[in-house]
């Protein structure tokens, strides 16, 4: 018997991961989506109804569900999550016991398929705030994670010299095999000389010394999790172009996003 699913806030991924669940044959309901459009969807307003709940992949804050598409507060009943399956993204934002809780973010099939809609994005993120082009430019990568990775691949392929900062002497020679050049990243001390810098790492790096040891002709973007790798307090005070940007997938690519999100979603089904 197929479990019901309801997708309980999010963005716009969320919606087209509920959408294939659907055409696959599930009973996919969601919650906080009434002003969606263009998705034949019903909404289920006693969320604890369903088997499988499925959270935004940004997390939650104080029991409160992020929703985009709705007015209404969408507030979880711990209490009521008891024997529920939940999947989400930073499950450490979850505060409930006695629910099998499954951590988008950590599982591998679902983080490295991710990183590239992620990369996609930022790019599109810096040609929307840069005025000059990607080829020719002179890039900081901060961080060679999977992002970081995918997005050095692709900024190189595009034409720019890449340099890629690591805290790993061990991944020097992967990203030296990628034709980038690689620096510690306790050795970036000034921003000056980069036309663009990309933070993927999840702490402040670019920090106010850094800041006050630079030019402000960077562009700044930051792809880390709140509160970010950027002092943006210093960044705006001493005039640099910092943008925080969060949810890259959603806002860019959602119908791969919610594809990649439904695929773990019915992996995690199949596994239980």
């Amino acid at each position: 018997m197929k479990r019901m699913i309801v997708f309980a806030g999010g963005d716009k991924r969320q919606l087209f991961a509920a959408e294939q669940l659907r055409a696959e044959g599930y009973d996919v309901f969601l919650s906080g989506f009434e002003k969606a459009e263009g998705f034949d969807i019903p909404e289920l307003y006693d969320i604890y109804r369903a088997d499988v709940i499925v959270l935004p992949v940004r997390g939650i804050k104080d029991s409160i569900v992020p929703t985009y598409y709705s007015d209404k507060e969408l507030k979880l009943n711990n209490k009521q999550l008891s024997g529920k399956t939940v999947i989400m993204g930073k499950a450490e934002t979850l505060n409930a016991q006695n629910c099998r809780v499954y951590d988008l973010l950590k599982r591998e099939d679902f983080a490295e398929k991710n990183a590239l809609p992620s990369a996609e994005g930022a790019l599109k993120v810096a040609i929307e705030n840069s005025d000059d082009t990607i080829s020719g430019s002179k890039i900081l990568v901060i961080g060679y994670g999977r992002i970081g990775k995918a997005l050095s691949r692709i900024l190189r392929a595009l034409g720019a010299e890449v340099v890629v900062a690591s805290r790993s002497d061990k991944k020097a020679q992967s990203i030296r095999c990628d034709k980038n050049t690689p620096v510690k990243t306790s050795d970036i001390k000034s921003l000056s000389g980069f036309d663009i810098v990309f933070n993927t790492a999840d702490a402040l790096v670019i920090d106010s010394e850094v800041l006050n040891n630079s030019d402000n002709s960077a562009l700044i973007i930051d792809l880390a999790s709140v509160p970010g790798g950027v002092d943006f307090k210093t960044a705006e005070t001493l005039g640099f172009k910092a943008v925080h940007a969060l949810g890259l997938p959603g806002k860019y690519s959602p119908k791969a996003a919610g594809r990649i999100i439904s695929d773990a979603v019915l992996k995690i089904i199949k596994e239980e």
